[in-house]
């Protein structure tokens, strides 16, 4: 699957473009953002001001896709690239993905975690992971369902190889 490739998912819907997130995408996101404040353990200080500079970096630290549907944004994941130091591994974290209420549960959130782990591999990674919250139950089955794993009971992340 490549970026901006339309995907049909279950049902009716109308197709969905997972694509980088743009500038007129940023009314929209911060909405998102806003809405995932509550469920997670983050603080998700991330302000228009921090997401502008995201979205126009040369070389971003941050990279957002974004789920559209019918020319609505339904989703977005938050992706930092980074090393594996003691594993000594290129890797990207999906710091945040979001889907909107009424749209969860129709194939989004995979759709989303599927662009994010061809961005890990074009961009040379080995792995793509996830931090959870220790008490969201419901966020491990759905990342289990996506195919992350915990590799130890005691490691912090769960991972997905690339």
């Amino acid at each position: 699957m490549s970026l901006q490739t339309p995907i049909s998912l279950k049902g009716s819907l109308p197709a969905l473009t997972i694509r980088p997130a743009e500038g007129s995408d940023l009314p929209r996101l911060m909405d998102m953002i806003r809405d995932l404040k509550p469920l997670t353990e983050d603080k998700l200080n991330l302000d228009e001001i921090s997401v502008i500079d995201i979205l126009h970096a040369p070389t971003p630290w941050v990279r957002l896709l974004v789920a559209e549907q019918d020319g609505t944004l339904v989703g977005y994941a938050a992706l930092v690239g980074g090393l594996q130091l003691s594993a000594q591994d290129r890797a990207m974290e999906m710091h945040h993905i979001y889907v909107e209420p009424t749209q969860r549960g129709q194939g989004v959130g995979r759709a989303l975690s599927d662009a994010a782990m061809t961005m890990a591999r074009t961009l040379g990674c080995e792995t793509l992971t996830v931090a959870i919250g220790r008490t969201s139950a419901m966020a491990k089955a759905a990342y289990r369902a996506l195919g992350f794993e915990r590799p130890t009971l005691r490691a912090p992340r769960y991972v997905m190889p690339v």
